[in-house]
């Protein structure tokens, strides 16, 4: 099966972005690195795969389209207002109500969500119910389901070490069957930004995907307008 990825980005602006970043390296340094770490995660998707960038705040479409550009198989969509995991089910919903076959949630900060994983992450979902990307910090760096329940998402306590237990926990209560990619690791402070960029380094070292070692490509989708697409 071929998902569509659902990707949650905030509008890249000083200040507002890897916060915890920012308090080891500063906002500038911080706003650089976001800004490799979301054009590295973009430069992995698989070529044919849909994709959906819902960001936020609502009116920096025009900014994403700038900064990650246009293509026919890319959407924008305005983040709706609410908590994380309303924010979660609403796209969720509104992607497989529009025909998706399944949907893979993802940040732009994951340590190991390249190519490989993300296809081994689409073969797992074609033969369960979810598949889950757990995360080093007790979260996760991905999250697949093919038709949507509102308790995957409903009091589920986001930020802490409990939400891929919580998680697990309501997919057992569900009787769904899921599998789970090997844990991974969100970039959060210094010592994961260090550790990506060593990554990063030995990536394009080795020649290994030379068209996804440029993390200051500055719109993966290729050029950014404003007039293809939609927002909710």
């Amino acid at each position: 099966m071929t998902p569509t990825i659902l990707i949650f980005l905030k509008a890249p602006r000083l200040g507002t972005v890897k916060t915890r970043l920012a308090a080891e390296i500063g906002e500038v340094a911080a706003l650089a690195a976001y800004r490799a770490l979301v054009a590295r995660q973009c430069a992995c998707f698989p070529a044919n795969w849909p994709v959906e960038i819902h960001f936020t705040p609502s009116e920096a479409e025009p900014e994403m389209r700038a900064w990650l550009g246009a293509g026919a198989r890319v959407r924008y969509f305005a983040q709706p207002t609410g908590g994380l995991g309303e924010r979660l089910a609403a796209a969720t919903a509104r992607a497989l109500a529009r025909g998706a076959a399944g949907v893979c949630l993802i940040g732009g900060d994951a340590m190991d969500l390249d190519e490989t994983r993300l296809r081994e992450a689409a073969l797992l979902l074609a033969r369960h119910d979810a598949v889950l990307g757990p995360a080093r910090d007790g979260g996760y760096v991905l999250f697949g389901i093919k038709c949507m329940n509102t308790s995957l998402f409903t009091r589920v306590p986001w930020s802490t070490a409990a939400v891929a237990a919580t998680t697990r926990a309501r997919l057992r209560a569900l009787g769904w069957t899921w599998a789970e990619l090997p844990e991974s690791e969100d970039v959060d402070d210094r010592a994961s930004w260090e550790r990506w960029r060593v990554r990063d380094e030995r990536r394009a070292l080795l020649g290994r995907e030379q068209h996804d070692a440029k993390t200051d490509v500055p719109s993966p989708f290729g050029p950014g307008r404003v007039d293809d697409g939609e927002t909710t």
